[in-house]
């Protein structure tokens, strides 16, 4: 058994060459008998895996970094870590130079020399992740995998560097560099603090320096913050040296803030070229928010680079964009990225004679804005705010399939800078109502040899709309409808066959997306004599998964409010009638809603369930009543509704 240590095995020369930037080295480094031949780590007790050892070396002046890992499998579970995923940001990063192998604790050695594969992880706001995986060869317990890769990305993208110290497994030793770019000052930071007994960052030789000891394990939880924000972290902000005020924080935003105004209303200034365009657009009686509409839509139709679908090396070589110095040419071209395109809408609107200013807002599904950090970059998105008969409206028509007068959700409940002469004003963009963006399911249904089998029309509103047609964009059909049929597939406990039937409107942002499918559930009704029963909750399964650990240890946060309506009509066969049904239930925490109920008419079955999620973040000391709410809802679809065969005996 390994006893806890300061120091790894990795020191002196051996440190020295791990700070040589190893990970593209000819050589793997030597592996201690003691770490071959161990079977247990103390600090790490009941762990699958452990990482022995990690080192990440940036170099933000040539845009890339290296990557070593060394990781202990510890038990048969730990197996799956020899399957590993390198994530990457498709048409923007690149994974090479991958090297892996396993050291078995006879001694052998196993290079790996697989197939690497593309797998999909996620597509949101536009953006679609994947990862490069691969599987090592010959993992057991006992064994040590390890790998190491170079990660490339985009040229001048330097302003999202930071070092995740907190992985998902116990890490014994951590090493990090960066070698900043040279054109700016450097400034970091560790909002969360740094582990036990770790020195800060230090600058030597030009280089930012890191070692981390015996950094406790993640604990990654369902409906959490963004977990990057809550582990142990070091960002870096790059600054022009000389800035005014860039060491305080009340001081610097107004700096800033007019600084940036400047700029945009250098970009905007094209006055006559934005009137003759809204004069294509607007009649000179439309009411303000008509005009307001009409330029949303406008400019909503026009090309967005930012959404559009990745383009092969090739494609970006044939591809010849025009540059872009003002607005007038965003308008020209037809074309922009989403920061253009809100910008062109907020020239438009004050062409149009409405009140209008520029708002630079955060992604909080990435990070917490912090202004004392006095990290502009945390401010990554854009919006406009225009006041309409007293009202303002947030607006972001930039981001495609936002229906008007809301935002995606992301920047709704959002730290602001609302830009303006006087040195900007602090906001909070506006969060909608649970109400405003709703789930609705609506089943007809027929009972038949205990399956359910029949239509199911599910109709998406709001946010729950944007963000699945944000997400399908660049789909074809097929992924689309598979995209539709698992997700309600996933809604319904056990075994389910679900079959899309109609052609839901993915273009319209103004209208609900609205989907009808063919479902058939098998084995829903259990046989009991001369009875058969159903459980009510056909659709739940997502709450069923929902908060089932005893404890909790991050805060809890839903993403947006919203509401699940359900609404099932089951037919029973001739010669069947309801007997009885579960009681109804209601529950209402103010934040959180439930109630559903049941009754039978001759030969049929109807079942209401409703959900209500009104607020999205909550303290982690919520969570025993938050967990309570759930059990409960679970509680109230597993309850059974029970049918009966009439005094014919009749069976169906």
């Amino acid at each position: 058994m390994l006893g806890r240590r300061r120091s790894a095995p990795l020191s002196g020369a051996l440190a020295a060459q791990a700070l040589a930037s190893v990970a593209v080295a000819a050589d793997w480094l030597p592996v201690a008998p003691e770490d071959l031949s161990m079977t247990t780590m103390a600090e790490a007790p009941g762990a699958p895996a452990a990482y022995l050892y990690q080192q990440i070396d940036r170099d933000d002046a040539h845009y890339y970094q290296t990557v070593y890992v060394r990781l202990k499998i510890l038990k048969e579970e730990g197996r799956g870590y020899g399957d590993v995923e390198i994530p990457y940001v498709k048409g923007q990063d690149s994974v090479r130079d991958i090297q892996a192998r396993t050291l078995c604790p006879d001694g052998r050695i196993l290079p790996f020399s697989g197939t690497l594969f593309d797998k999909p992880i996620s597509s949101e706001r536009g953006v679609k992740v994947l990862a490069k995986t691969f599987s090592l060869p010959g993992v057991q317990p006992g064994c040590i995998i390890e790998y190491r890769y170079r990660y490339d990305f985009p040229f001048g993208w330097i302003f999202d560097s930071h070092w995740l110290l907190s992985q998902n497994l116990y890490v014994r030793e951590e090493q990090f560099s960066l070698t900043p770019a040279g054109v700016y000052s450097l400034r970091w930071s560790w909002p969360n603090g740094l582990p036990p007994d770790t020195r800060q960052p230090r600058l030597e030789k030009g280089r930012v320096l890191l070692e981390t000891h015996h950094v406790p394990a993640f604990v990654s939880e369902d409906h959490m913050p963004p977990e990057d924000q809550l582990k142990y972290r070091v960002d870096f902000i790059y600054f022009i040296a000389g800035s005014r005020h860039d060491d305080d924080a009340s001081l610097y935003w107004p700096s800033y803030a007019r600084q940036r105004l400047r700029d945009i209303e250098r970009f905007l200034d094209r006055p006559a070229a934005m009137q003759k365009a809204v004069a294509q657009i607007v009649l000179p009686g439309d009411a303000p928010e008509e005009k307001l509409r009409k330029l949303y839509a406008r400019v909503q139709r026009m090309r967005n680079y930012t959404y559009e679908r990745p383009m092969s090396e090739e494609e970006i070589q044939r591809e010849r964009r025009e540059l872009v110095s003002s607005i007038e040419d965003v308008w020209k071209h037809g074309a922009g990225t989403r920061y253009q395109l809100n910008w062109l809408f907020l020239a438009m609107a004050r062409a149009a004679g409405l009140a209008a200013d520029p708002v630079l807002s955060s992604a909080r599904d990435e990070h917490v804005f912090d202004a004392r950090v006095m990290n502009p970059d945390q401010l990554n998105l854009n919006l406009v705010v225009v006041n309409v008969g007293g009202r303002d409206l947030y607006l972001a028509p930039g981001i495609p399939f936002t229906r008007f007068g809301m935002l995606p959700w992301w920047e709704t409940d959002t730290r602001a800078l609302r830009l303006n002469a006087a040195g900007g004003t602090w906001i909070n963009t506006p969060l909608p109502e649970a109400g405003e963006s709703r789930l609705e399911s609506r089943a007809d249904l027929r009972l038949s040899d205990g399956a359910l089998e029949g239509r199911l029309t599910v109709r998406f509103s709001g946010l729950e709309a944007s963000w699945r047609r944000l997400a399908e964009r660049n789909e074809d059909e097929v992924s689309r409808r598979q995209f539709l049929e698992q997700e309600v597939t996933a809604r319904i406990p056990g075994s389910a066959e679900v079959r899309l039937t109609g052609n839901p409107d993915w273009d319209d942002a103004e209208q609900d997306l609205v989907a009808e499918f063919a479902v058939r559930v098998a084995g829903w009704a259990t046989l009991a004599g001369h009875r058969q029963l159903l459980a009510v909750g056909l659709l739940g399964n997502p709450e069923h998964q929902t908060f089932v650990h005893a404890s909790r240890v991050h805060p809890l946060y839903f993403g947006y409010p919203y509401e699940r309506r359900d609404e099932l009509s089951i037919e029973l066969p001739p010669g069947w009638h309801v007997e009885s049904v579960p009681q109804a239930h209601a529950i209402d925490l103010k934040g959180v809603v439930f109630s559903s109920g049941a009754d039978g008419a001759h030969q049929s079955l109807h079942v209401r369930r409703d959900l209500t999620i009104n607020m999205y973040l909550a303290d982690v000391k919520f969570y025993p009543a938050l967990r309570r709410f759930f059990e409960n809802v679970r509680s109230s679809d597993e309850e059974q509704a029970v049918v009966a065969a009439d005094e014919s005996g009749a069976r169906h």
